[in-house]
């Protein structure tokens, strides 16, 4: 990740050390939600030139949904919309140009077995029934499904996730939340601006202070994003969303690794001080 955003969120973390250093230790961070998409059952390639068995699905995991908001028929069918695939061999079919950053165990790449991938680069690689980025920009969104919440403190939770994140031109990326089914609101988004070597993003995360961040072409390739989120108190369920917008003839998206942590799970506190420590998070 950036040097700057590790440093906004170091001091984030640091101020919830600093408040587990006294006596309420006993509050740790608690995993309420996580997936890694090893137990999605791949099934064997359909178009692309490099065919292999069992590689790919276009069914999420169990709860999850994906949408595909693209015309239906239309570009590679393994990438009309999300997809859940073997890292790998995404990386070999798609010829590299730069995938194994993420995907490569040898060069430390986060993304490993199978992973959550947004590829419109590739979808426009197939004219089967006409020139599909002339035809249609690329949208598609993968929708946790409702993860319980209850008892966390306001504001006590984050969202980390390993992402792969190359930019171009009008290719878009936003991560929503919403409780109890309420009004979805975004936590991140990446704005793609200009288009070959003079590519890069605009990172914007409201719960950092992080407002256009302006990051290079391959800065953002192989990362893991730590996204604070302003829970409401008393919130019993949320929902993520992980999108990718008004993409064209790109490049992608993959994502691998999600954890939802709770950093004052559960406060059924043992003394007053815990019970004043938790409405002082809430006031974070």
């Amino acid at each position: 990740m950036n040097s700057s955003i590790m440093g906004v969120v170091g001091r984030a973390f640091l101020i919830t050390t600093l408040c587990l250093s006294t006596p309420l230790v006993w509050a740790a961070d608690t995993v309420l939600f996580e997936e890694d998409f090893e137990d999605v059952t791949l099934e064997d390639s359909i178009m692309e030139a490099v065919k292999d068995n069992k590689v790919w699905s276009g069914t999420p995991p169990e709860g999850w949904e994906i949408t595909n908001e693209n015309p239906k028929d239309l570009g590679m069918p393994e990438w009309r919309t999300w997809a859940i695939v073997d890292l790998e061999w995404w990386t070999r079919a798609a010829e590299d140009q730069r995938r194994s950053e993420f995907t490569g165990v040898h060069n430390d790449g986060k993304g490993i077995g199978n992973g959550a991938v947004s590829d419109p680069d590739e979808w426009d690689d197939w004219d089967g029934n006409g020139d599909p980025d002339a035809l249609s920009r690329w949208n598609g969104h993968l929708i946790t499904p409702p993860i319980k919440v209850k008892g966390a403190a306001a504001k006590s939770l984050v969202l980390t996730l390993d992402s792969s994140w190359r930019p171009e031109d009008t290719q878009n990326g936003e991560i929503t939340v919403s409780f109890d089914g309420g009004k979805e609101e975004r936590i991140l988004f990446f704005k793609s601006v200009g288009i070959d070597a003079g590519a890069h993003t605009l990172v914007t995360i409201p719960t950092l202070d992080l407002d256009e961040e302006d990051l290079k072409d391959g800065e953002q390739i192989n990362e893991t994003l730590e996204i604070p989120i302003d829970n409401p108190a008393n919130a019993t369920e949320m929902v993520i969303s992980f999108g990718v917008i008004d993409a064209q003839n790109d490049w992608w998206w993959a994502i691998d690794n999600i954890k939802l942590i709770s950093t004052a799970f559960a406060v059924e506190p043992r003394d007053k001080l815990a019970v004043k420590w938790a409405e002082i998070k809430s006031l974070q």
